[in-house]
């Protein structure tokens, strides 16, 4: 889908502009099709991670782990 991906981007930008924000109905339903291809072919997209990084620990070293960033008081620690 390499040739498809601008002219799919297209779609979606002017279906957008003129489908959802103008009067053209073409548009609109061309914006759809664009966006619903997308998540198709994000939904069917392998879902495993590659390597990010690899090292070695040396004795005494540690390796943290964390998933986002951390909870503040006003966020419901």
């Amino acid at each position: 889908m390499g040739a498809l991906g601008p002219l799919l981007a297209l779609a979606r930008r002017r279906g957008i502009a003129r489908g959802l924000f103008g009067t053209s109905t073409g548009w609109l339903l061309a914006a759809l099709v664009a966006w619903g291809l997308r998540g198709l072919r994000r939904a069917l997209r392998p879902a495993t991670p590659g390597v990010q990084s690899v090292s070695r620990l040396r004795p005494g070293e540690r390796l943290v782990v964390t998933h986002g960033p951390r909870r503040g008081p006003r966020q419901g620690a």
